[in-house]
């Protein structure tokens, strides 16, 4: 079978949005079979079907030039530059008979075959995944149109990974180096799998020859045609307007990020997850932490499962557990503590917190359920005592390191007694980490069960164990910002003598107490 074959190259991505809109709508006239290779200015495209208000960081698109577009196919939100190539096949379905669905391995398996010409040993994953040793290289996607089909996909060619996560709302919560190299275990590229990087004609040769042998097909160099090239200039202005970009528009708290994270012997396990509390659905999910497992690639595997499902947690903690347990050196109780400690954050978003507050609360000894009005049977969690920490007062207060406050508003604290007094709850300032597990003695001792706190997120990770050993059911909620942590002074914190301020969340405070009144 004949193709024409061209190449684009460097265009906007309303241009090739344009584009593919007349190619598509041509073939249906023309029946003329079609490779297309073309590449983007710096853009970040969501799919047809999302909001770019959910997927994008448009702030930081902005700042940095970043277009901002939609492609006419669906999928998830990408990155592209002109350092990736991308390829399209436009064709009548009867040449390939099988079902829009069979692309995917058909194209898929032709590519990864292209690339371990080169050398890359890279093999197709359903469901639109081309991998390197468990390393997305390639995705890819499609759209019908009548009876002629459009399908298309991105190859990787050079490291752009910092430029995606600052671009997309991928779920990772804190772009930190730690975390940004955590994704790039997950991706790769050409020029991490070759000495030396072949060049746009070099790509275009392989993935043509390969197309030819396994798909029985030839090409011949052509170009656009008058009528493709009249009907992308006539709707160039559509697919760059408001209209085609922001089609989809959807509230950014209906989606977002809910992370829970577990310490253990086997190392801390942070389970990540994009979900559309709308929807129900989980949407995409990252597994990351300081664990070590000798093939990393099974994580990567369950992640892929853990993809655009619902979001059921029984049916996920079962995919999970079954999933993992061939797997000897992964202790599978451990991951699921770390699910259900992520599952516990979507309890606070069903209970009308957006996932950005969910993730700033952390619940001790109790599950979210035990505070819901719909709990008929009992309050099981009744605070009677609130703990604040010292290294939310100023440095300069007389009362910095004692257990009281005047509240005299000269810092968050302040305002954070007050609230407390709100609920009938006894305030205290704990002054070090000993001081901690003493008030959790003398609580016991005075039959106090269940407590509200202040602290930082990384303090409650690094002393989950001795949270739960207290044997109180606890919720703390994070610190607002400037944690000793993020100066490198936690030791100073631990003993006491942390000289920096950090600052209460107060409206997640009074969203709390208020939620707790309620129930």
């Amino acid at each position: 079978m004949k193709f024409r074959e061209f190449d684009t190259f460097v265009k906007s991505a309303a241009w090739n949005m344009a584009s593919d809109n007349a190619l598509l709508k041509s073939q249906y006239e023309t029946r003329i079979p079609t490779l297309r290779f073309l590449s983007f200015e710096p853009c970040a495209l969501v799919g047809y079907f999302q909001s770019v208000e959910q997927e994008i960081r448009t702030d930081y698109c902005i700042k940095k030039g970043i277009d901002i577009n939609r492609r006419i196919t669906g999928g998830g939100a990408i990155y592209f530059d002109p350092s990736q190539l991308g390829w399209e096949i436009i064709a009548p379905r009867e040449i390939f008979k099988t079902t829009p669905e069979r692309y995917y391995e058909i194209f898929g398996s032709s590519l990864a075959h292209a690339l371990r010409k080169l050398g890359i040993k890279a093999e197709f994953k359903p469901r639109n995944d081309i991998e390197v040793n468990g390393r997305k290289i390639s995705g890819m996607g499609g759209i019908t149109y009548k009876d002629v089909f459009l399908f298309q996909g991105t190859l990787l060619v050079q490291d752009r990974i910092e430029e995606m996560l600052y671009s997309l709302r991928v779920p990772i919560e804190k772009l930190k180096p730690k975390e940004i190299e955590s994704v790039r275990e997950r991706v790769t590229c050409i020029e991490h799998e070759l000495n030396n990087l072949p060049d746009r004609e070099e790509l275009k040769n392989v993935i043509r020859q390969s197309f030819a042998n396994l798909l029985d097909i030839s090409t011949v160099h052509a170009e656009m045609n008058d009528d493709e090239m009249q009907m992308t200039a006539q709707t160039l202005d559509y697919y760059n307007s408001p209209q085609w970009i922001h089609r989809i528009k959807l509230p950014t708290d209906t989606q977002g990020l809910i992370t829970g994270t577990h310490r253990s012997h086997f190392g801390t396990i942070k389970v990540n997850m994009t979900v559309n509390s709308k929807q129900k659905m989980l949407r995409s999910t990252i597994i990351t932490g300081d664990f070590f497992i000798e093939h990393p690639q099974t994580i990567f595997d369950l992640e892929r499962l853990l993809k655009n499902i619902k979001l059921d947690q029984e049916k996920i903690i079962l995919m999970v557990e079954n999933f993992l347990k061939p797997f000897l050196d992964i202790p599978t109780k451990e991951f699921i503590k770390a699910f259900k400690e992520t599952f516990a954050k979507w309890e606070w978003v069903k209970r009308g917190f957006t996932p950005t507050e969910a993730n700033s609360l952390f619940a001790v000894n109790f599950s979210p359920k035990d505070t819901a009005k719909e709990n008929k049977t009992a309050k099981t969690f009744s605070p009677q005592v609130f703990l604040f920490p010292y290294c939310a007062k100023s440095p300069e207060c007389a009362y910095r390191y004692k257990p009281d406050c005047p509240i005299c508003e000269g810092c968050t604290v302040g305002n954070g007694y007050q609230m407390a007094q709100e609920l009938g709850l006894k305030s205290i300032t704990i002054v070090n980490f000993e001081d901690l597990l003493e008030k959790f003695k003398y609580m016991r001792a005075k039959g106090v069960d269940a407590y509200v706190g202040s602290c930082c997120e990384a303090f409650y990770i690094k002393h989950q164990d001795e949270f739960r050993s207290s044997g109180l059911k606890g919720l703390l909620i994070d610190v607002k910002d400037s944690t000793c942590y993020d100066l490198g002074k936690a030791h100073e914190a631990y003993a006491g003598t942390f000289e920096n301020q950090t600052n209460l969340n107060l409206s997640l405070i009074k969203k709390v107490i208020d939620y707790l009144k309620q129930s």
